[in-house]
């Protein structure tokens, strides 16, 4: 039942603009057990969690507040096994050389099976992080991050969205968990994806987003977040 966020800007802006389109989803939707955000800063992804809810995250204001990127990947937790809340568990997973973040929404069926190869890797007990060190497997062993993504969701099965960050800006949303479809869309000058909310109607956009625009379904497989290159002055002629 977690909610995944792509937010894709032309150029750096602050985490401010995008903590209140994150906190519509938190408050519509049945997040809340854990949240947290991955971003690009001086060619790596960074990250930050928080066990918690994003509306009465302090600490998480207060470290935030300088960040400025042109990519960020959030994640709203509400996860399938409550026991699991913790912030290992808690996500977007960020790997250790900063080369990518990975989200999950869903529930990978083969997790506890692949759990053993990575055992000496895993912090937590959620099945999302499995899928997270599949998936960073398949990048070492030099699959392009579109194609490391849906061999994630092959080899493990089941009904999941992926979100993806990688040091090179490439924004994913992979559209692949029917129970909570993915739309596309624009906010202000952002170019954006996210999870229904779980909500089999236009919810995301006409009550929690209201001010977005084009948006459209996603049908399924990988939807890439690219902002348009930022307007550019006219200059008077001479």
């Amino acid at each position: 039942m977690c909610e995944i966020l792509a937010v894709a800007f032309p150029g750096p802006e602050p985490w401010a603009r995008v903590r209140p389109w994150a906190l519509a989803l938190e408050r519509m939707g049945v997040a809340g057990f854990g949240w947290g955000v991955a971003w690009v800063e001086d060619g790596a992804v960074r990250g930050y969690r928080d066990p918690g809810r994003l509306h009465d995250d302090r600490t998480g204001d207060a470290r935030l507040g300088a960040i400025r990127s042109h990519r960020y990947l959030v994640h709203l937790r509400r996860p399938s096994q409550l026991t699991t809340v913790s912030l290992a568990d808690s996500q977007p997973f960020v790997a250790e050389d900063g080369s990518a973040a990975f989200a999950h929404n869903g529930r990978f069926e083969e997790a506890e099976q692949l759990r053993p190869r990575f055992a000496g890797q895993l912090a937590g007990r959620a099945d999302s992080e499995v899928g997270f060190r599949l998936f960073e497997a398949l990048m070492t062993g030099g699959d392009a991050p579109a194609d490391a993504v849906a061999a994630t969701h092959r080899q493990l099965g089941g009904a999941a969205n992926l979100g993806v960050l990688t040091s090179r800006g490439e924004l994913l949303l992979y559209a692949g968990n029917p129970g909570n479809q993915v739309w596309q869309f624009r906010l202000e000058d952002a170019a954006v994806a996210s999870t229904a909310l779980h909500s089999a109607d236009q919810a995301l956009v006409s009550l929690c987003l209201p001010s977005a625009r084009d948006a459209a379904p996603v049908a399924g497989g990988v939807a890439t977040i690219a902002a348009p290159d930022p307007v550019q002055p006219v200059r008077p002629r001479r």
